[in-house]
């Protein structure tokens, strides 16, 4: 079952399993800086709202499931995306056509729909750490979570304090050694403009 939920003045979009925050504030122009080789993927099929209403609740979970799997499948590819052809195999066609229905509300909707694709996939990546994957697929969401925190401060997305939270307990799991954590979480802090300290238990 699909569902749009407005909370807070953020959208929260449910489709079956799943659920992920989209805040709904003003945003600056995502292209501003965008760097000079466009990072976009192939467009995957779309299907129309009469179409997705007439599918079974069971290939609407699946079409879910296999949306996951593409953001495990594309991991190794941390960069955020700067321009859509389409539909990314990371966005189920049920999120697409609420994700497309959100941005028209925006005087930029290409702009602001590129956003919510974003911030989708890291939210994915952020929920798949929370279960149950591979080691190797592991560290890779971790480092694509990494490396897209910054971008989820410019974009007014989650506080500093939050995202300093997000990298101390990833680094936690990607390092053994306090020193290595130290180092690493200095160097992520140094990237969201914030401050890291470590205190021994």
């Amino acid at each position: 079952m699909m569902k749009l939920l407005a909370i807070g003045g953020a959208i929260v979009v449910s489709v079956g399993v799943g659920i992920s925050l989209l805040p709904g504030s003003d945003l600056p122009e995502l292209m501003e800086n965008a760097p000079e080789n466009a990072v976009t993927l192939p467009a995957s099929p779309e299907y129309s709202p009469e179409e997705l209403a007439s599918m079974t609740p069971d290939r609407l979970l699946q079409m879910q499931q296999d949306s996951l799997s593409a953001v495990v499948a594309r991991s190794n590819e941390p960069r955020e995306l700067t321009q859509l052809s389409g539909r990314p195999e990371f966005v189920s066609p049920a999120e697409w056509m609420m994700l497309q229905a959100v941005s028209r509300q925006k005087e930029n909707s290409d702009a602001e729909l590129l956003r919510l694709v974003n911030l989708l996939r890291f939210n994915k990546q952020l929920e798949l750490l929370s279960g149950t994957v591979t080691d190797s697929d592991k560290a890779l969401l971790t480092e694509a979570v990494l490396a897209q925190i910054p971008a989820r401060i410019k974009n007014q997305e989650m506080s500093v304090a939050k995202a300093q939270a997000i990298q101390l307990r990833l680094i936690r799991d990607l390092y053994e050694e306090d020193s290595d954590i130290r180092a690493r979480a200095a160097e992520e802090a140094q990237r969201i403009g914030a401050e890291f300290s470590f205190k021994a238990s």
